[in-house]
């Protein structure tokens, strides 16, 4: 069967039709990350907030030296320092939904929890993520180098070396599109072979490159729709909450230092915050497991 990529990229729509009850199942696995980084806020409320104080000091002036930007970067790290240590969670929460998602698309008849497992898959799908976002850091990290290079060539040669800087930024961005593209299958082939295989999905893709790409902005799209309705529909819970829909950033670090955990708005939040992104993820992952199905069986 040749991949039908327009039809593969509402593939998650129609998970979720064909079995409502993983939306509830995906969301309470989510809902650990969410409510471990809510718990983490509310605890180093007392640094987050110094860290908007110093923000805030610069007023709408913005920082203006050297020095101030040190000092913003410095308090923007304050900030999010407090969710490094849900990052583990994070990670294995991310190869359970994407193995879980996979699964569905590949082996519909294994639905129950969800199609969620904690098992060698979501092992295996750990390792390929974990060597696939090594490579592509290392990738990433020669292109910004050499990006530096040119960047200060420019300034101390010609100003035409600006030409250089702009193609090297250009070469970057599609340096990035084409791995993303390239490992897209990845997690299916991990799931569906029950093999460890970093380099699997660049021979699948062979020949499929920009049905692929297609697929994955069409998806996106939707994604980034679906993201975009439901940040207006989840703003009166961030206000009930005290915090801004902006974020931290908007938030002021008098209402910071207040927050408590007995506060229901931010469980709320945290409830609203698991359903969409269980939905983005049905979204984004079962195209590329569709595609896969499709390519596999051709």
């Amino acid at each position: 069967m040749p991949l039908a990529a327009t039809d593969a990229a509402f593939e998650g729509f129609r998970l979720v039709r064909r079995a409502p009850k993983v939306l509830v199942a995906w969301t309470l696995v989510y809902l650990l990350i969410t409510v471990a980084q809510m718990v983490a806020m509310v605890m180093n409320r007392a640094e987050i907030a110094e860290g908007l104080r110093t923000i805030e000091a610069f007023g709408n002036r913005g920082p203006q030296s050297v020095q101030d930007f040190q000092l913003v970067l410095e308090a923007n790290a304050q900030m999010t320092r407090y969710s490094f240590w849900v990052m583990p969670l994070s990670i294995v929460v991310s190869s359970v939904l994407s193995a879980g998602v996979a699964r569905g698309v590949l082996f519909p008849e294994q639905s129950r929890f969800g199609f969620l497992r904690l098992g060698m898959d979501e092992v295996r799908v750990f390792l390929v993520t974990l060597g696939i976002g090594l490579l592509t850091a290392i990738a990433l990290g020669v292109a910004a180098i050499i990006v530096s290079i040119f960047i200060t060539l420019s300034m101390a040669v010609t100003p035409l070396m600006w030409l250089g800087v702009l193609l090297s930024v250009l070469a970057s961005v599609a340096l990035f599109v084409w791995l993303m593209v390239k490992w897209s299958l990845a997690v299916p082939i991990t799931v569906s072979e029950k093999k460890v295989d970093i380099f699997a999905s660049f021979r699948a893709t062979k020949g499929h490159f920009w049905p692929l790409l297609g697929m994955a902005i069409i998806a996106f799209a939707m994604a980034m729709v679906i993201w975009f309705l439901s940040s207006v529909l989840v703003a009166p819970l961030s206000l009930m909450s005290g915090l801004s829909p902006m974020g931290l950033g908007g938030t002021s670090s008098a209402v910071i230092e207040q927050m408590s955990l007995a506060n229901p708005g931010l469980l709320l939040l945290a409830l609203s915050q698991a359903i969409v992104y269980a939905l983005f993820v049905g979204v984004m992952y079962a195209p590329f497991a569709a595609a896969w199905r499709d390519i596999k069986r051709g």
